[in-house]
């Protein structure tokens, strides 16, 4: 099997698929790095007792 044996746009596949998951992967990175995902927002009782002391 040579390499002429295969279709030209093989190449370009095999780009899309890894710009598009470099893509996903990058966003995915971005938004796990994200600081306020450490943090859990008030709930409605401790907002709720916080006004009433």
């Amino acid at each position: 099997m040579e390499l002429t044996d295969y279709p030209s746009h093989s190449m370009i596949d095999a780009l899309s698929l890894l710009i598009s998951h470099g893509v996903i992967l990058l966003a995915a990175w971005r938004l796990l790095s994200r600081p306020d995902l450490d943090r859990d927002p008030p709930s409605a009782l401790e907002t709720e007792s916080s006004g009433d002391a």
